[in-house]
């Protein structure tokens, strides 16, 4: 197993320097998917699987070019490159490295149906992908849903939850959020602000169906400007609003949506600090707790599922980027780094 370092290294992030506007994992140069295919292929098929070779390759490639890797793949080993990591990797490296293989919607969709399959629903998977996704990416998430697994996604998500919870999502999945305007619209604005008070703090209970109309109708810069309005009449910001008023699922929903639509990058970013205390923290007590070494091996077969999700994480928001969304990362991947370096891994 690679260490953490090694693949958060692949990154080639340039600490402190000015955050950047573009993606810093960009197409390889002199790039040769029937070169990489083969190093795939003999990195499979090495005794214990060569699993460096394999994280240096895909991590170094976008999306697109691991698209080509693997169809040369297929016509060298005739068979399906996705099906051989499979097949060779385990835990939480063959999840990272799978997820990789799939474009962002597709993920996106997977993660959806992973949570509400089977018995009991993942509400933390659904409320973080349905609630910090945009209007198009909604829209091309229920399009891929149906494609891969032939079920509709309001239907599945309704079936799944209940109460304000289910009419939340609902709303949201149903994608009638108004697209941006250069006009701005102070009257609406105030209206909002106001109505979302009085349904809320100004009132003893919550009008629910206000608030959900509210924010999953309106455009996020028009939210924006909103959540600002609404300083006037409240005396709790809306998050701090959020937390008095409602409880459970819908009230971690609602954060969400409103941490996404004031800085998308502050929640994730804030999303991978919480999950580096974890490392920190387990660190700090297997250290103290066993010998060094010993500790270190029980450390990291304790802990390198949340490493590596990490990884993914990060990964997976280069996919946003490269689709042309607009998400920088750099903050978060340096975040990340600096901390796992403070845990000398």
């Amino acid at each position: 197993m690679a260490m953490v370092s090694e693949i958060l290294g692949q990154l080639s992030l340039n600490i402190g320097a000015r955050e950047p506007t573009f993606p810093t994992v960009v197409p390889a140069k002199d790039f040769d998917p029937d070169k990489d295919a083969a190093r795939i292929e003999t990195a499979i098929k090495t005794k214990g699987v060569d699993e460096q070779t394999i994280i240096d390759v895909l991590t170094k490639r976008t999306y697109s070019q691991r698209t080509e890797i693997a169809f040369a793949y297929e016509k060298r080993a005739k068979k399906d490159m996705v099906s051989a990591l499979k097949g060779a990797l385990s835990g939480s490296l063959e999840t990272v490295i799978l997820g990789l293989m799939k474009s962002t919607t597709q993920y996106d969709a997977s993660l959806i149906r992973g949570s509400i399959k089977g018995a009991g629903t993942d509400e933390e998977t659904l409320i973080e992908v349905l609630c910090s996704r945009s209007n198009n990416e909604l829209v091309e998430i229920k399009k891929v849903y149906m494609e891969l697994f032939k079920k509709d996604l309001e239907k599945d998500v309704a079936g799944d939850t209940s109460g304000n919870f289910a009419k939340l999502l609902l709303a949201l999945v149903q994608t009638k959020r108004a697209e941006p305007s250069s006009i701005v619209d102070y009257e609406k604005i105030d209206e909002d602000a106001r109505a979302l008070y009085e349904a809320g703090v100004k009132i003893k209970g919550t009008d629910v169906p206000t608030w959900i109309s509210i924010m999953s109708e309106r455009s996020v810069p028009h939210l924006q400007k909103v959540f600002e309005r609404y300083k006037n009449y409240s005396p709790y910001d809306m998050q701090e609003s959020i937390v008095k008023e409602v409880k459970g699922d819908l009230q971690k929903s609602f954060l969400v949506l409103v941490k996404c639509f004031e800085n998308k990058q502050l929640y994730f970013a804030s999303k991978l600090n919480e999950a580096m205390k974890v490392v920190t923290v387990l660190f700090r007590f297997f250290s103290l707790k066993c010998g060094y070494f010993e500790g270190l091996s029980f450390f990291w077969n304790r802990c390198k599922k949340y490493i590596l999700r990490l990884k993914s994480a990060i990964l997976l928001q280069e996919h946003r980027i490269q689709s042309g969304q607009k998400f920088s990362y750099h903050s978060v991947a340096s975040a990340a780094v600096v901390k796992l370096k403070a845990c000398n891994l």
